[in-house]
């Protein structure tokens, strides 16, 4: 499966989005006008363990009168392997072919259990002297129990997705066009940092430490991020991040913030998903950080083939 190509524009219409995670599930479903006005009809966190999901799921689907709707799986990050590697000099329709080759020595699992997708990061990334590519691989049968998932709650599968492109849909509609944005998502024991311009992505780069690290202070978090702006400006080659955008935290985000503003040169700015949209329900903090990869996976405005 093509996760990343063979796509169409879709501009107007809805789509759901969803998010399972150890939790319960995350949904979102976004609508369209015809001139591509995003608004957030629905968005909510079903807290419920994983074998109650299914029956959680279809009933959700039901009450929100979205049986038949087109539907965005975003998977969640413990879920998939998210590797960095360098893309075969080969035409772009050949990639995944040769990694296909490769895969027995990137991961522990049998080639034969996976599926996989390749993203290959925009030539000028790393100044042009290296071409590169985020290898996405995850078990075939946890891929299977999605679609059963899907199909059984009565949703129409129309692609599949990773937190990384969600959180990039998020920044498209977020940031101008033309800025090195980053966008930091911090959860209890680990973090993520993503920077993008426009609508390509240039880095991800995971961070060992997440709000349980801020107990003890800001300090860690703060070189772990600025280490991370580093190696974009250094190594990727696009020049300054102007702007960082600080997303939903299942805790008050506050003195995190606070602590950036102070110790980063680059503009700060927390991130009210609501914001983003003409209309939007009421949501507290800790209901978008639920929903957050939900919500960017029906900003997707492509479809697979």
């Amino acid at each position: 499966m093509n996760w990343f190509k063979n796509k169409k524009k879709t501009t107007a219409g809805g789509l759901v989005s969803l998010e399972f995670g150890p939790e319960g599930f995350a949904l979102a479903y976004v609508k369209r006008d015809a001139e591509g006005v995003a608004t957030l009809e629905h968005c909510q966190f079903v807290e419920c363990p994983e074998a109650e999901q299914a029956q959680q799921l279809a009933a959700t689907v039901k009450s929100l009168g979205l049986a038949g709707e087109p539907v965005n799986v975003v998977l969640h990050p413990a879920t998939y392997q998210f590797l960095l590697l360098d893309r075969p000099e080969v035409p772009d329709e050949e990639v995944r072919e040769a990694l296909q080759w490769r895969l027995k020595d990137l991961i522990d699992d049998d080639p034969e259990n996976v599926v996989f997708d390749v993203l290959s990061l925009p030539d000028d990334a790393y100044r042009g002297r290296a071409k590169m590519a985020y290898l996405v691989v995850i078990e075939k049968k946890r891929m299977q129990a999605l679609k059963v998932l899907v199909r059984e709650a009565g949703l129409k599968l129309a692609a599949i997705d990773i937190t990384e492109m969600a959180f990039r849909n998020v920044g498209l509609l977020a940031t101008a066009s033309g800025v090195n944005a980053a966008l930091l998502r911090l959860r209890s024991t680990e973090g993520v940092i993503t920077v993008q311009q426009g609508e390509d992505l240039y880095m991800v780069r995971r961070i060992e430490l997440g709000l349980n690290a801020a107990q003890e202070g800001f300090d860690n978090i703060l070189l772990e991020v600025q280490r991370s702006i580093d190696y974009y400006e250094s190594q990727i080659g696009k020049g300054a991040v102007g702007r960082l955008l600080l997303l939903p935290t299942k805790r008050d985000s506050t003195a995190v913030a606070d602590a950036l503003r102070i110790g980063l040169s680059a503009r700060i700015d927390t991130l009210d998903l609501t914001s983003l949209f003409a209309a939007a329900p009421e949501l507290d903090e800790r209901t978008q950080a639920y929903c957050l990869a939900a919500v960017g996976g029906a900003l997707r405005q492509e479809a697979v083939v």
